[in-house]
């Protein structure tokens, strides 16, 4: 019997190191897709869009793994450059409107902290229903598309009788008051509770003290509230 360890290293768990993943490619037969996923995961993923498959609706991966460094890319063409962000009413806001604390806040909805990411951890995926929309579709990954006449509302009550079965969850299934309502969020809970549980707030602090990252004295200083309510508060049902 081969004994697998499926415990990250911290410096995995804030996306740091990617020892854990297994690089898919497209022409892999086992999903024909090409991403990168934590090497416990990809056979109940395999299982889970063959269902789908199966069953008329065959779901595609839009992001799987994320490193701290893409992470941080993201943070900072949102914080150090006046875009639209969109709030969790639906709404839009230009960043440059609002003090450092009210654009990390802002931000927050939808973009993690690098470092905090669930994506870093190759447990998490944004997913989409392939054949309900045209070949090139730009996959927004906005709620309309998974609600009541959206491309994507047969997946999503698809998701909430299957996922489940395959050991997946939904954890920004609603709005609990931290991320914002994400549908396509799917994460294989066996291991992404066990990252969770180990977390390390304090390699995150330093990591982000020493580099550059918009509004880190911000974020540091208020690491461990915003880590409370945007990382530890999800969906758990």
């Amino acid at each position: 019997m081969t004994i697998t360890n499926s415990m990250m290293t911290p410096e995995q768990l804030i996306g740091l190191n990617q020892d854990h993943l297994l690089h898919i490619e497209n022409n892999s037969e086992l999903l024909g897709q090409k991403f990168q996923c934590h090497h416990e995961v990809l056979i109940p993923l395999a299982k889970l869009i063959r269902q789908s498959e199966i069953d008329g609706i065959p779901l595609r991966v839009v992001s799987s793994y994320r490193s701290f460094e893409r992470q941080a890319e993201i943070w900072n063409y949102k914080f150090n450059n006046d875009v639209e962000l969109n709030l969790r009413d639906g709404t839009k806001v230009n960043s440059f409107e609002l003090s450092p604390k009210e654009r990390i806040k802002a931000i927050l909805h939808y973009s993690a902290i690098p470092g905090t990411s669930r994506h870093h951890w190759g447990t998490d995926f944004d997913i989409f229903d392939a054949s309900a929309v045209a070949q090139g579709y730009d996959v927004k990954l906005v709620e309309e598309e998974f609600a009541t006449g959206g491309p994507c509302s047969q997946l999503d009550e698809w998701l909430d009788f299957n996922l489940e079965t395959f050991g997946f969850f939904r954890p920004y299934r609603e709005d609990k008051g931290g991320v914002a309502c994400e549908p396509w969020h799917i994460s294989y809970r066996p291991i992404a509770d066990k990252a969770l549980e180990e977390f390390p707030l304090e390699l995150l602090k330093q990591v982000l003290s020493e580099k550059n990252i918009g509004g880190k004295d911000e974020l540091c200083s208020r690491l461990e509230s915003l880590t409370r309510k945007y990382v530890y508060t999800i969906c758990n049902d």
